[in-house]
């Protein structure tokens, strides 16, 4: 490395050592490991912070994959599936809108406030589900200044996240895209649509549950 210092990093990961030269993604560092697991390993603990896989390693760290027998996993795998379910919705029914009103065991119940729930609503957007998932898209968080999202705010008239804007102790806005849908959740997301692979909506009730 002429002219330049050589970075070293360690990474210490089920008590053996990596060692980085240059700066990679928990995904390139353990690729063969994530693929090969047969447990869906969705995110990582960085030094005891939840993170997800694209995240670059960029200093010494402690490192933790994340699959589905963990609670932290799990909760970024909700949101994955609250988010391919969102997504589906406005891909087929563009102006529904849908509220998740609680939990029940391994499922969430959720309504809509705008359209009645049908038989055939539900079969459509299971499968426009399983159709995302399939097609392995990024899911890819964008931030913004707060001037750049009154803007953003303004010109797309959505509400989508629009709280983050009077949230003193934010400094940016986040949201989460995906093709042109766009979202907000708190919280680390999955890198793509492909994680979520175990689902089944039902119709219940006035609403439906997402089984996952």
């Amino acid at each position: 490395y002429e002219g330049r210092k050589c970075l070293l990093m360690k990474i210490n990961y089920k008590e053996k050592i990596i060692e980085l030269n240059e700066k990679k993604t928990i995904k390139e560092i353990f690729e063969k490991e994530i693929s090969e697991n047969e447990n869906i390993i969705i995110a990582a603990k960085c030094n005891n912070e939840i993170v997800p896989l694209n995240y670059e390693i960029n200093e010494n760290a402690n490192i933790e994959l994340l699959d589905l027998r963990t609670k932290e996993g799990m909760r970024v795998y909700r949101r994955g599936i609250l988010y391919i379910m969102e997504k589906a919705f406005t891909n087929l029914y563009k102006n529904a809108l849908i509220s998740v009103e609680y939990q029940i065991g391994d499922s969430l119940f959720c309504e809509a406030v705008n359209i009645e729930i049908t038989d055939e609503i539900i079969v459509n957007v299971n499968n426009e589900m399983l159709n995302i998932v399939k097609k392995d898209l990024p899911i890819r968080k964008i931030q913004m200044t707060k001037e750049e999202a009154t803007k953003f705010y303004e010109e797309n008239k959505s509400n989508k996240g629009k709280l983050q804007l009077y949230a003193k102790e934010k400094e940016k806005v986040s949201l989460y895209y995906c093709e042109e849908y766009f979202n907000y959740f708190y919280g680390v997301m999955p890198i793509s649509t492909g994680y979520m692979k175990k689902f089944k909506l039902e119709k219940k009730h006035d609403g439906f549950i997402i089984r996952y």
